[in-house]
């Protein structure tokens, strides 16, 4: 059974680090990321499974990305509340908008940051 829906094809994670997260033998979630600089890297994708979301996998994923030292950019579709609310409560803070960046349907896309 396909626990995800993704647009990036399997090779495609082993490009870069990839952080994943398990519970009971199947993979709930993962998180893919790049150094973009020495010191500064960015989250391309970070997803998890319809039944293992709302147990904080998500942000469990992106603590252990956010223990690291450096600084970490990320886009997020401006239409979803869930995760804007997630990556604002764990600090991350809007610093620019990159209209029509979301193909299907053409949308906004919020850049944020942390430090």
């Amino acid at each position: 059974t396909t626990l995800f829906r993704s647009r990036w094809a399997a090779k495609d994670f082993l490009t870069y680090e990839t952080w994943v997260a398990e519970s009971d033998g199947q993979i709930a979630g993962f998180l893919v990321l790049r150094e973009v600089f020495p010191g500064e890297r960015e989250i391309l994708n970070l997803a998890v499974s319809g039944r293992y979301q709302r147990q904080g996998i998500a942000t469990g994923l992106l603590k252990e990305v956010l223990a690291q030292d450096g600084e970490v950019f990320l886009e997020v579709r401006e239409s979803n509340a869930a995760a804007l609310a997630l990556y604002r409560k764990l600090g991350f803070v809007e610093v620019g908008r990159r209209p029509k960046y979301y193909q299907s349907p053409d949308e906004t896309a919020i850049v944020m940051n942390m430090k």
